[in-house]
């Protein structure tokens, strides 16, 4: 059922087994729903603003990920990270009430919200089921069997898209995703063990953002510099489905088949990163991949073709899952355990921030400037901001490699 498990060490086995059967269905799920949700959005008739609001939701739920990182660190991780996520999964059954753009979109909204929620629990999780030196290559495996279930489900979606309605697509394609959290579930996560209902916690506030990243100063100089990138990247996201649509014209089987592209070159970047950030370190591989992200903007500035979009596929494909990792393993290897899911509810938090904002920047840039020029204006800041990244990241390679070297001789 798993490709990868003799690659993992025999104590990390089971809780991979597991995590990896979920990531094939979890990725059987987002090839049949999720990748498809802004090339429906804009067929439906959804307007520029209605594209960038799509673009938020996702951000929009991020931006209570403080709360629940707060809500859920004196709760069992497991049970609520299934009831966020398995909730969000149902709300696409939903779909088939859907026949407007705004009623999509409301959907789309509380998914990301309720999916969003469990993301703190999530990492907490994934700390503590793998060790710092095979964490980055545990997740990568997995996530490069999510992959390849997913280019198989992409294609598949885009020819069912083609043929039947989404409003029934995306509720079969739902089935998958709880699917995926049973076998999730069934991973032991020994601190929920020790968890008491009567066990007490500091009053919510925000203003702990603040006091966390004043205490921080690494952390605070990374996520300065990481909002920038992803203001970049934010304000062309509502834009290349406009583009592809609208400029382009293509099909649903087309764009199920870039998805496909996509997909297999996210298993591949997962292969490589993995192994990559096990052996330099997080924030090399970080700043490597935001050079790799800045040629997308690029790609869209210059096509006049599918096969511009094609190479920027390729580039956005082979960089992200090398994103994802990176992100997750400098957090978790700079937070202590007691600390990991206020980290990633700071992270989210921003990323949610500029996520309610970028996406509307890049609309109006575009009805001000043009979609191309816009597109220059994003590569810009990605640019910028990996230069930056370079330079925080040589000023802390030794310490980082130091504090993992440290945790593993513990």
């Amino acid at each position: 059922m798993v490709f990868f498990d003799r690659r993992i060490p025999a104590g990390l086995r089971t809780a991979y087994n597991y995590d990896s059967l979920g990531g094939i269905l979890y990725g059987l799920f987002y090839g049949l729903t999720v990748a498809f949700f802004p090339i429906i959005a804009r067929k439906l008739g959804a307007s520029s603003g209605q594209m960038a609001f799509l673009t938020s939701t996702s951000l929009i739920g991020a931006l209570f990920t403080f709360f629940w990182a707060h809500y859920s660190s004196t709760r069992k991780k497991m049970p609520f990270v299934v009831r966020m996520k398995g909730t969000a999964r149902i709300l696409l059954f939903f779909m088939v009430l859907a026949v407007n753009p705004w009623m999509f979109i409301f959907l789309v909204l509380l998914y990301w919200i309720f999916e969003m929620a469990g993301s703190p629990a999530y990492t907490g999780i994934m700390k503590e089921i793998y060790s710092d030196e095979h964490r980055g290559k545990a997740m990568g495996y997995v996530r490069v069997e999510m992959a390849m279930a997913m280019i198989g489900s992409s294609w598949l979606g885009g020819f069912l898209l083609d043929r039947f309605s989404y409003r029934y697509v995306f509720p079969v394609g739902a089935i998958f995703g709880l699917l995926a959290l049973l076998s999730f579930r069934r991973i032991r996560v020994e601190s929920d063990d020790n968890v008491t209902l009567n066990q007490q916690k500091e009053v919510f506030s925000l203003l702990e953002i603040g006091r966390i990243l004043k205490r921080d100063r690494r952390f605070l100089h990374y996520s300065v510099i990481f909002f920038a990138f992803g203001f970049g990247n934010l304000i062309i996201m509502p834009l290349c489905p406009i583009f592809l649509v609208d400029s382009l014209h293509i099909s649903n089987a087309l764009a199920g088949r870039l998805a496909s592209l996509f997909s297999f070159c996210w298993l591949l970047s997962y292969l490589f990163w993995g192994e990559f950030i096990d052996r330099h370190n997080p924030l090399k591989a970080l700043w490597l991949v935001m050079l790799m992200v800045s040629f997308v903007p690029a790609l869209y500035f210059l096509a006049n073709n599918v096969w511009f979009i094609v190479v920027a596929t390729i580039f956005l494909g082979l960089s992200s899952g090398g994103l994802e990792l990176s992100r997750t393993n400098y957090i978790t290897r700079i937070a202590g355990h007691e600390q990991i899911q206020s980290y990633w509810g700071v992270d989210y938090t921003l990323m949610g921030l500029r996520g309610i904002i970028a996406p509307f920047v890049g609309v109006s840039l575009m009805h001000l400037i043009g979609i191309k020029p816009t597109f220059l204006v994003g590569f810009g800041l990605i640019f910028c901001s990996f230069i930056f990244m370079r330079r925080f990241a040589q000023g802390e390679g030794k310490d980082l490699s130091l504090l993992s070297s440290a945790k593993s001789g513990y």
